[in-house]
């Protein structure tokens, strides 16, 4: 009798382990508690999963053919923290060894998101990196104080897109065509309302972030208050209504630079990243250019402009544009450097004024900034020289400079490998088009 009873408890035992076994959704040696812990107020020295992990990952991993529910590729899925902690590999010995903190920023095939998907910034992979030195908790807060009394682009709404929206709508990843970093589109579903009647969830339009949930009241109340407040012409607005002489802007100056002259197919655009460079939009510039704020000479970007030398030991030789394209003037590479300097901000003014437009002041500058990397040197886009009023005199009266810059039909759209010129831009070009290309 007690040898059956003996039995039968092993029996059971075996049946309770192998159940038990087959049924553990973590890796071995990492428990953990699927409940959320809410926290009634936000801590700035916490990084919560909730709040701002997932919201990360849904929008930039967990995404169809990748590591959705549905796809799982690489046995990875990153929709909710169970999926995560049973498949991402989280190391809390040792998070740095953390398979998807690894793979973040890794460049080539094996990075994630992998290109032309923009890669995570810095600053969101260390917020990752925190996590799971925190504990990997599934952690939330629920912050009751919103302030929108002074509410910016750069400060509030910028992180917000940041942590929901450009993993789909950014330059790389352009889902549905958006592309929310290219503020001639913003400002397009600002003035026809689609960008607050999706986040509102409204009816008739996607409910955005998809595959999240909703944004708080709070982060919707701040887009609202940006978006009535600002008018977003010329390619922006979240630095003010003008342009300050003394200051160098990134959308407006260094960006169009490096986009016409590195970010090309071939060399630095999003799906080439040459030596593991990346120069289309302002993290990547900042993060693999390895731009130091305050300091052109141990940037890399501003070192390889200047044929090479500074601090940067890592520097190679060559020059950035390599021949034969035509190198950065003096005054462009001054305009980086003067960028550098002044923090390398992702900056951004309204300037625009038509009331006095002239061939050497308003169009040419233009020009230089959006044209003449691919239109200059020994092997000119398409055949096509715009170095010189004669240049553009040539296509300007033949039609093929207002079509193609307008994105006609039959016309190759320009600037190539950038977004069509501001509203403000084409006027210029349009007025001194219609004056007769006056050489003034």
């Amino acid at each position: 009798m007690r040898k059956g009873i003996s039995q039968a408890m092993g029996a059971l035992i075996f049946v309770y382990a192998l159940f038990t076994w087959g049924s553990c959704t973590h890796p071995p040696g990492i428990y953990y508690d699927n409940k959320p812990m809410v926290s009634q107020q936000c801590s700035v020295d916490t990084i919560y999963f909730q709040n701002d992990i997932l919201p990360l990952l849904n929008s930039t991993c967990a995404v169809s053919g990748c590591h959705d529910a549905a796809t799982g590729k690489h046995n990875v899925v990153l929709t909710d923290y169970a999926a995560v902690m049973k498949t991402g590999g989280i190391n809390l010995q040792n998070p740095e060894e953390s398979k998807i903190y690894r793979v973040l920023g890794k460049g080539g095939d094996e990075s994630m998101p992998p290109p032309p998907a923009a890669a995570w910034s810095t600053e969101q992979q260390n917020a990752l990196l925190t996590w799971i030195g925190q504990g990997a908790l599934n952690n939330a807060c629920t912050n009751t104080v919103c302030d929108t009394t002074n509410v910016t682009f750069k400060n509030n709404v910028d992180p917000i897109f940041q942590t929901y929206c450009y993993g789909c709508h950014s330059a790389g990843n352009t889902s549905g065509g958006i592309d929310l970093t290219n503020f001639s589109q913003l400002a397009l579903l600002i003035d026809n309302g689609s960008l607050l009647g999706s986040i509102r969830h409204d009816a008739g339009l996607i409910p955005m972030p998809q595959g999240g949930n909703k944004l708080s009241d709070c982060e919707i109340n701040t887009i609202a208050i940006w978006a009535r407040d600002t008018t977003l012409t010329g390619g922006g607005g979240n630095t003010g209504s003008s342009c300050d002489l003394d200051t160098t802007y990134f959308q407006n100056q260094v960006l169009p630079l490096l986009q016409s002259n590195c970010a090309v197919s071939g060399c630095h655009d999003a799906a080439t990243r040459k030596e593991g460079v990346q120069l289309t939009d302002y993290n990547s510039v900042v993060k693999t250019g390895r731009v130091v704020a305050g300091n052109p000479n141990r940037s890399k970007l501003y070192t390889i402009l200047s044929g090479g030398g500074g601090d940067d030991k890592s520097t190679q030789d060559g020059i950035m544009p390599p021949p034969p394209r035509a190198a950065f003037t003096t005054e462009q590479k001054n305009l980086v450097k003067n960028w550098i300097l002044q923090g390398a901000k992702d900056n951004v003014c309204d300037g625009c004024d038509t009331t006095q437009v002239s061939f050497k002041a308003s169009v040419f500058p233009i020009v230089e900034t959006y044209c003449l990397g691919c239109h200059n040197g020994n092997t000119p886009g398409g055949g096509i020289y715009l170095r010189n009023y004669s240049d553009l005199v040539a296509v300007a009266k033949n039609g093929k400079l207002w079509g193609s810059i307008n994105h006609e039909t039959g016309y190759s759209p320009m600037p190539k490998n950038a977004s069509k010129l501001s509203t403000c831009q084409l006027a210029t070009f349009k007025i001194w088009i219609d004056n007769g290309t006056p050489n003034n």
